[in-house]
C-alpha cells in the first residue's frame, strides 16, 4: 500500500478526514502528542517534538546510546531541530507497507515519543533517570 493510502486509512480508523496534500505534509494529535507526516522522495517521514534540548547537555550520551541502531527509540532517530531547539524523534518508512504493519510502526513510534518525553522531564540530578526502565520494543503497543 502506498503512503498516501495508509494516511487516508489512518484517518478513517481515527474517524477523521486525513490525507497527504500536494505539499506532502499533514499531522495528527494523539492525546497530547503531535505527530507530523511528510512524504518526500517516496519516503514517509514520521516526526514529533519530544522536549526542549536546552539544559539537557548531560543527557546527550544517553540519548546517543539509545539512538544507536534505533533499539531504544522504536527504530527512530533522535535529533535536535535547530529552528525550534527541540529534541525530535523521526522514523523514516520506505517501500510497500500493509496498514496493520504501518499502524504497529506508528504505535511503537508513539511509545518511544512518550518514553523519551517522560525521561527528559525527570530531574537532571538524582537517581531517577538511572532507575528509569529502558525503552522496550516488546513492551506492547498502543491501540490506534
Amino acid at each position: 500500500m502506498q503512503f498516501p493510502a495508509l494516511i487516508t486509512e489512518l484517518g478513517q480508523t481515527l474517524g477523521i478526514k486525513l490525507a497527504l496534500p500536494e505539499s506532502g505534509t499533514c499531522g495528527v494529535i494523539f492525546d497530547e502528542d503531535e505527530v507530523s507526516f511528510e512524504l518526500n522522495d517516496g519516503r514517509l517521514f514520521i516526526m514529533a517534538d519530544i522536549a526542549p534540548a536546552e539544559g539537557h547537555e548531560a543527557d546527550l550520551p544517553r540519548l546517543l546510546r539509545a539512538a544507536n541502531l534505533g533499539l531504544e527509540t522504536g527504530y527512530a532517530c533522535i535529533g535536535i531541530d535547530d529552528k525550534s531547539g527541540q529534541f525530535t524523534l523521526c522514523r523514516i518508512l520506505e517501500g510497500d507497507w500493509t496498514y496493520p504493519d504501518f499502524e504497529k510502526a506508528l504505535s511503537v513510534f508513539l511509545l518511544a515519543v512518550r518514553y523519551w518525553r517522560d525521561w527528559l522531564a525527570l530531574p537532571a540530578s538524582g537517581a531517577a533517570k538511572s532507575e528509569f526502565e529502558p525503552f522496550d520494543l516488546q513492551a506492547g503497543a498502543l491501540r490506534i
